[in-house]
């Protein structure tokens, strides 16, 4: 059973480390080319990229001409953040909890990417999300890239898996199909090193349906979801992606 604030400690120096290899900058061209394309912003516009974690998106983001401004909890995350891109008018990096964000109608688009979504309490989710509504200037659009519950549903319990190159991951996953919760237990193993790592997380999962109500009940509009960062219409089951536009 993972702790009720797991992600306090779980994005640390390590798992910066095993992301780094696991997203190339050509992916993250093409997830940034995605965006752009579903969220329509206007040149110059700012962005709030949140949680930003070592700011790969925030970054080309303001390569191409935004104003973005990247939170996260992680210290890890910013620090690494900071060592690799340069801070300026264009990009900002911001340590602080989602859920306590106090942005007003200041940005043309927010972004949440990479299940980033359902750490925290029922309540806690919503109020999350209705920060994120009210960071939105009017006409401004939220995208959330989550997990599909249709499709986790379908899988194994124990999964074994690659990220990068030396690091192995066995998980021991346990979806709950009335709440659609996620609880996960990760033991890390890594080439050449003689310890095994062990981690916990937990998050919430939504379905379409569930997603256009809360999305309603914070006063935004729902405008499309899809299966992939590839563009594909959202068809239950097909991909574990779930992800959505709004409009305030």
């Amino acid at each position: 059973m993972s702790r009720p604030e797991w992600f306090k400690r779980f994005f640390d120096a390590r798992y910066v480390a095993a992301l780094r290899e696991e997203k190339p900058f050509r992916q993250t061209r093409l997830e940034v080319d995605f965006v752009l394309r579903s969220l329509r912003p206007p040149e110059g516009a700012r962005i709030l990229d949140l949680p930003c974690g070592y700011g790969r998106h925030a970054a080309l983001l303001a390569r191409r001409g935004f104003r973005v401004v990247g939170v996260d909890l992680s210290r890890a995350m910013l620090a690494e953040g900071r060592r690799r891109f340069t801070e300026g008018p264009r990009l900002r990096f911001r340590q602080g909890d989602m859920r306590r964000i106090a942005f007003r109608e200041e940005f043309d688009a927010v972004i949440n990417l990479y299940t980033s979504f359902g750490y925290f309490t029922p309540a806690q989710n919503v109020a999350t999300l209705r920060r994120m509504a009210r960071a939105l200037r009017p006409g401004g659009r939220l995208l959330v890239d989550h997990r599909d519950p249709v499709y986790d549903a379908g899988l194994p319990r124990r999964l074994w898996y690659r990220t990068g190159r030396k690091r192995f991951v066995l998980e021991e996953r346990d979806f709950d199909r009335q709440t659609r919760i996620t609880e996960s237990t990760q033991l890390i193993v890594t080439a050449g090193q003689r310890w095994v790592a062990q981690k916990t997380l937990r998050f919430q999962e939504f379905s379409l349906p569930q997603w256009r109500r809360m999305l309603r009940s914070v006063g935004l509009q729902f405008v499309r979801a899809y299966s992939g960062y590839d563009g594909r219409p959202y068809r239950a089951g097909s991909t574990g992606r779930l992800i959505l536009v709004a409009e305030k």
